[in-house]
């Protein structure tokens, strides 16, 4: 068994550990650390599969029954990661339209059933013999299909769960990079099957593949084993122990005293009335570098420093739209006196932040 075989089965048995931690995980969402686990443990089995074919130990009556068995997982991983962003970020159970997510790997385990079903014994004769498709059945564009279900997950999750507005800055980066982690395994696999497919690609290559698809692994089953501490406010720098702290030149004291001057001058200043305020220009107020100040914003406030701009802009237009029947201000010219560039900006800050666009907020303030 070769190095590279022995760097493929660590990680299959690291992930299987992982696996079983989340598992048995008590802090955090139980059901969220379930669906990781058995997210996290399918990817170990492929990659555990792979482990034998490549050995030649899987065309052996003691594994050979574990041939194929990867294929239904194909489309089984984008449904756990759609069901376990929508729990952490909804904490919605299962429904009953999730029996639809179980369909495709239904369809491909009852195409497979006839080699699935036979003996250890005859069932590797089939396949020293290379009668295989003799028996089972996946048609050619059977795996187009597949690599279409996988985006079709990806997207799904994407634009369902990656832009939330009710969680923090930290928390949307975690998500962004649980659901590109995905991406990033769909489209690999992708680019193999039509290298492959298309004769520019020898098969046995597959372990170059492979390696990109266990660095996302590894990743992700270590992103999601720090989950929890991620979602309850911490930034990744701090979960992480192998990346070390940079010196920032700001102690916990300093930064403290720095986001009070922050709001201070926020809120004496009302630097975001200009429309054209940037990053660089709260630094200049705070006489503090731009990094630090970004510093600031992102682990006192949990915002990105445009976010944090508007929610003082929309808390503006909210007292201006409460005014509004003696000042007779348009909606545009309110965007623009509390500090949009424009109306449609304004209009989608506004929604995010009170779940209203400004009209309807005046109707709905006015009913209660």
């Amino acid at each position: 068994m070769n190095a590279v075989v022995l760097l493929f089965l660590f990680f299959a048995f690291l992930g299987i550990l992982l696996s079983i931690l989340f598992l048995f995980k008590k802090k955090g969402d139980r059901m969220a650390n379930i669906l990781l686990s058995v997210y996290t443990f399918l990817f170990s089995f492929e990659l555990l599969n792979n482990c034998l074919r490549w050995s030649g130990k899987l065309y052996t009556e003691g594994f050979i029954h574990i041939d194929l068995t990867h294929f239904p997982l194909w489309v089984v991983y984008g449904p756990l990661v759609y069901v376990y962003a929508r729990r952490v970020l909804k904490g919605s159970g299962f429904q009953k339209t999730d029996l639809l997510f179980l369909v495709p790997p239904l369809v491909i385990i009852a195409l497979l059933s006839p080699f699935y079903v036979l003996g250890a014994e005859k069932k590797l004769q089939v396949v020293t013999e290379g009668q295989t498709w003799a028996y089972a059945t996946f048609p050619n564009y059977a795996i187009w299909i597949v690599i279409a279900f996988m985006f079709f997950y990806a997207f799904l999750t994407y634009f369902n769960f990656a832009h939330q507005k009710r969680i923090g800055f930290r928390q949307n980066k975690w998500l962004n990079w649980f659901v590109g982690s995905y991406f990033g395994f769909a489209f690999v696999f992708a680019l193999y099957i039509f290298l492959v497919r298309f004769g520019i690609m020898e098969p046995s290559y597959d372990y170059l593949i492979d390696l990109g698809i266990v660095f996302f692994i590894g990743m992700l089953a270590f992103f999601g084993f720090v989950q929890p501490e991620i979602f309850e406010g911490k930034t990744i720098k701090e979960v992480i122990p192998f990346i070390k702290y940079k010196k920032t030149g700001l102690s916990p004291a300093l930064s403290l005293e720095m986001k009070q001057k922050l709001l201070d001058i926020m809120q004496r200043e009302k630097p975001h009335l200009n429309n054209e305020l940037r990053l660089d220009d709260i630094s200049r107020l705070m006489n503090l570098s731009r990094n630090h100040t970004s510093q600031i914003i992102n682990e006192h406030f949990n915002l990105s420093f445009f976010d944090f701009v508007n929610r003082y802009r929309i808390k503006e237009a909210k007292n201006l739209l409460m005014k509004n029947a003696d000042n007779k201000l348009t909606m545009t010219q309110i965007a623009y006196d509390v500090g949009f560039n424009n109306r449609a900006s304004f209009y989608k800050a506004f929604k995010k932040f009170t779940d209203f666009n400004p009209s309807d907020y005046i109707k709905h303030i006015a009913a209660s």
